[in-house]
């Protein structure tokens, strides 16, 4: 076991020393060079997560920047796919997503998706304990995947993109608020008309 170990550390040394990066731990060139960052959980690990790898990438995160990130609450979902022999093994499948939408003042989403990512987990129910300690280790892998989905997602929308789109929802909107005023004219010059005389 030690051997394998130290053969272990020998070939990370020896890809590091090469320049090797692992998939995902690059850099990002972003055209985005501030937003505002809001979540339905700001504690929330996927949250803190994504907000640094930003600020790492030199993304200014402020209140004033003129596009807002929103990320809702990071899901979970697990079902079995598969059993072995006797039931007491089975394949899980699970799954990790989040649901993100890019948000200019009160206007309407300019952009939404959902990252997600699924793995398969062999639970043994004769060592729960150390499955769940599985699940648990997977689960932090599919976070960190997540938070890649979202950084090449982000990384190629520019900020032209963001503007048409602000440009036509508020359009849109002006265009409602004035259809809406304007039947409220007309009804209320339909209340303020006085009867025909007999």
């Amino acid at each position: 076991m030690r051997i394998q170990h130290l053969a272990t550390i020998a070939l990370t040394l020896l890809l590091t020393a090469c320049g090797f990066h692992l998939r995902g731990m690059g850099s990002f060139d972003f055209a985005l060079q501030e937003l505002q960052f809001k979540s339905a959980d700001s504690r929330a690990p996927l949250a803190k997560a994504l907000e640094s790898r930003l600020e790492a990438q030199g993304v200014e995160l402020n209140a004033t920047a003129p596009f807002t990130l929103y990320l809702q609450r990071e899901q979970h979902t697990q079902r079995v796919v598969s059993y072995t022999a006797g039931t007491r093994s089975a394949e899980h499948m699970l799954t990790s997503s989040v649901d993100y939408a890019i948000r200019a003042g009160d206007l309407p989403d300019l952009m939404t998706g959902t990252a997600e990512v699924q793995r398969v987990l062999s639970f043994n129910q004769n060592h729960v304990s150390a499955s769940n300690e599985e699940a648990t280790l997977l689960r932090n892998e599919m976070r960190n995947e997540l938070v890649m989905q979202l950084m090449m997602r982000l990384q190629a929308i520019k900020p032209e993109q963001l503007e048409a789109l602000r440009t036509t929802a508020q359009a849109r909107a002006d265009a409602d608020a004035e259809a809406k005023q304007q039947e409220l004219d007309r009804l209320q010059q339909e209340l303020n008309l006085e009867p025909l005389a007999n």
